[in-house]
């Protein structure tokens, strides 16, 4: 089949950009109702989820933190009263707006809050966080997988493993995930449908029936998880790209992902402020950059070798970014370059594992590698050569030497980063 472009002219893109703006201001202009519908309340009543909940002590004070997402966004607030666990439980809180301004409102805020009341748990989240936990002797494996499959908050332990491995992104749900449950879910629906097909609806195109229902269970999945942007991202962009696909539009293009970045942001605004959304975003570029300039070579070892280049090559160009904002480094990190591929395997096989109920079967591994210790060391590149990536990032678009000196820039810095490891510290 022959695939049309998306537009055949400069006109239809200022076309599209006019509407996206148009609606970014609507999006904007209703966060604005709710911003000062709540703003008029003197102390306005809510009802959220609390995502998270530690203590901190202060003037020999010790009060909770509460990480609460509500139907308006993300925010944190502190309460001095005696709560028990919490977590992941719905409740009604009065917050106290005086201070917060409209871009605090966006981005997620402070507010101070009382009179917390606990309401009744009966959700299917919660029902099926209760079973994920039920299937591991200790809280660290039940929360880490709660993490793993629901975008909860990854226990401090495997945080900082994460940290040292190199590995952060495997634990938060994004484009990767989608992808491997993406096939998985096109292999096993292929297996039900072909025989259906060939009997009963021979007429019926089999890559639109079977890519409807698993973009619907991408959806799906998406309303029961916490919070992820990335997955958001990943989301929108693969449903975007299967309808593109099935009208017969050629989506490989760089051009696709501006523009299903622009479609989420004039949809989703606050996601302008999001670290791991502009991770997600980076990584798909790069992803796309490799397969602009290196096409794919024919031949099983050559492929093969192909994908190993290509997932070191997304490693490093992301080093420098991922290091700005989060500077603890080891030379561990190198075998992200080998758990990365593994993980395609490891993550349908444990998801398997906890829908036939033996989710633990590899918790001894787990946690006997868990309790390996491990250093890290501050590598904070700095403000220029951070900008010196994204600058680099937006030429590479253009230019393959742009993207050959991101990559040399990026391996500079790690290099860098092993000789401080082991001589400077």
């Amino acid at each position: 089949m022959q695939l049309v472009p998306l537009f055949f002219s400069f006109k239809e893109r200022v076309v599209l950009l006019v509407c996206l703006m148009l609606l970014c201001c609507f999006t904007l202009g209703f966060k604005s109702y709710q911003f000062h519908t709540l703003k008029s309340q003197q102390t306005p009543q809510i009802k959220a989820e609390v995502l998270l909940q530690y203590t901190k002590t202060k003037n020999n004070k010790t009060y909770f933190v509460l990480k609460l997402k509500s139907d308006f966004g993300i925010f944190y607030t502190t309460t001095y009263e005696d709560l028990r666990t919490i977590k992941h439980r719905q409740v009604l809180l009065r917050i106290v707006l005086k201070n917060v301004g409209f871009l605090e409102f966006l981005k997620g805020f402070y507010a101070p809050s009382f009179n917390i009341v606990l309401l009744q748990d009966s959700t299917f989240k919660t029902a099926l966080r209760q079973n994920i936990l039920s299937q591991h002797s200790t809280q660290v494996m039940g929360e880490y997988y709660l993490a793993l499959f629901l975008a909860d908050s990854l226990p401090k332990q495997w945080r900082d493993l994460a940290q040292s491995y190199g590995i952060a992104h495997l634990f938060a749900i994004s484009g990767f995930h989608i992808g491997i449950l993406s096939a998985a879910g096109f292999f096993i629906l292929g297996l039900l449908y072909k025989p259906l097909q060939a009997r009963f609806f021979p007429f019926r195109n089999y890559f639109f029936d079977v890519g409807f229902i698993v973009v619907v269970l991408q959806l799906a999945y998406y309303s029961i998880l916490t919070q992820s942007p990335s997955y958001l991202r990943a989301m929108t962009m693969s449903a975007v790209a299967f309808f593109m696909l099935w009208k017969g539009i050629n989506i490989w293009r760089i051009e696709m992902l501006f523009w299903c970045v622009a479609i989420l942001l004039a949809l989703f605004p606050q996601l302008l402020f999001s670290v791991g959304f502009y991770f997600s975003c980076l990584g798909v570029l790069y992803i796309a950059l490799f397969f602009k300039y290196f096409k794919s070579p024919k031949g099983a070892l050559k492929k093969l070798l192909y994908g190993i280049a290509l997932n070191a090559s997304t490693f490093f160009q992301m080093s420098i970014i991922v290091h700005y904002f989060f500077p603890p480094f080891s030379p561990l990190v190198l075998l992200s370059l080998l758990f990365t591929p593994l993980f395609m395997l490891y993550y349908p096989f444990v998801l398997l594992a906890h829908l036939l109920g033996f989710g633990g079967v590899l918790d001894a591994p787990l946690v006997w590698w868990l309790e390996i210790p491990t250093r890290t060391i501050v590598l904070n590149p700095g403000i220029y050569a951070f900008l010196l990536c994204n600058a680099l990032s937006l030429v590479a678009v253009k230019y393959k030497s742009a993207f050959l000196a991101l990559l040399a820039l990026n391996i500079m810095c790690f290099c860098y980063g092993v000789y401080l490891y082991f001589y400077a510290f």
